[in-house]
């Protein structure tokens, strides 16, 4: 029996947009556009709000490697529930990393 599977382009659309509107979530007036670089550090603030102010480069690079890995498993899944799975837990990340960035601003 073979599986659905979803397609490269829809997978690249779906992901730039989760990413486009979690960026637009964190900045909605775009005053910040110039740290848009610094957008993974939120997952550090997440988690401990020290690290995202003062984690350094190690913490920074990785959070950039927790969404590498993810993007690495997401692109290379083969069928539907594993694609929306992996989807899913992007979601989950990028809300949290959203809600890390938002405390980042108010401190």
């Amino acid at each position: 029996m073979r599986t659905k599977s979803v397609p490269l382009r829809y997978k690249i659309i779906s992901y730039v947009v989760a990413w486009l509107v979690a960026l637009f979530a964190t900045n909605p007036n775009g005053g910040l556009l110039a740290l848009a670089w610094m957008f993974p550090l939120g997952l550090a603030a997440f988690i401990g709000p020290h690290w995202g102010h003062g984690g350094g480069w190690g913490v920074f690079a990785g959070c950039i490697g927790v969404y590498l890995v993810h993007a690495y498993f997401y692109f290379r899944s083969r069928n539907l529930r594993s694609t929306l799975l992996l989807f899913g837990v992007l979601a989950i990340l990028l809300i949290c990393n959203v809600a890390g960035c938002r405390a980042m601003y108010k401190a």
